[in-house]
């Protein structure tokens, strides 16, 4: 590669390392069909980490100007007409959450949803524990059919954020949600989410009910917390290329 790139001088978001590649792509540096120089490279002429590449690589795949491929590279595509991803990011965009990246939203989600099933714990009703047992039969068959578009799993924590009775939670735990649908979070689960996580997840369901069933608090808020920061670790896992988890490139 003989024309370097600049270097990031500080921590910076994923977008800003894709905004920046792509600027290089746009001025022909790298043409459609071209393979984009391997992550530890572009890490090193960055100045970032390759989890930090990684994470701006998949972004640019979603917006259909990369294609990632295991064991074959990052190709550079024609730069695509509008696609649904490009209208949900510009949704994003004007809803300020363009800069807000699968981790970040992760890292929130354990902030709120922790405190959350633990006010939850307390207030409970035997009918919102009837609701949510009936909730896991319908999860656990979604994973069997689906992959990343869970309706009955959103259902699940939203009726736990409706037992807590704070409903300044349930509208931030469904915009969180929201975000969880964005092109960039689901290509991540594409990427890193593994069946044995989805196993887990029914698992993780099945702790933080029995917890409140128990009207334990404590046991609410750990089982949460255990169950999203599973899905933050796989996904951590996976921007770091640790061996058994989806990665981007081949040269790890």
């Amino acid at each position: 590669m003989t024309n370097r790139l600049p270097q990031i001088e500080s921590r910076r978001l994923y977008r800003q390392i894709a905004e920046l590649i792509l600027r290089h792509i746009d001025s022909g540096q790298f043409p459609p069909g071209s393979l984009l120089p391997a992550e530890r490279e572009l890490a090193e002429q960055l100045g970032v980490s390759r989890a930090s590449v990684r994470e701006a690589l998949i972004a640019l795949e979603v917006e259909g100007r990369v294609s990632v491929k295991v064991g074959n590279g990052v190709t550079v595509l024609d730069k695509p007409a509008t696609t649904a991803a490009t209208l949900l990011a510009d949704a994003s965009q004007q809803n300020g959450w363009t800069d807000v990246g699968p981790l970040e939203l992760l890292e929130a989600r354990i902030l709120v949803e922790c405190e959350t099933a633990a006010l939850a714990a307390k207030r409970a009703t035997q009918p919102d524990i009837d609701i949510l047992e009936a909730m896991l039969g319908e999860i656990a068959d979604e994973h069997r059919r689906l992959h990343h578009i869970q309706p009955a799993d959103r259902r699940f924590h939203m009726k736990i954020a409706e037992m807590s009775g704070n409903q300044a939670l349930v509208h931030l735990i469904a915009q969180l949600w929201d975000q969880r649908a964005s092109p960039v979070f689901a290509r991540f689960e594409d990427h890193f989410v593994t069946q044995r996580l989805f196993e887990d997840t029914s698992q993780d369901h099945r702790r933080i009910l029995d917890a409140i069933i128990q009207r334990d608090s404590t046991a609410a808020r750990t089982a949460m917390r255990r169950h999203l920061s599973d899905v933050r670790k796989a996904f951590l896992r996976g921007l770091s290329g640790v061996p058994g988890q989806g990665t981007v490139d081949a040269d790890d």
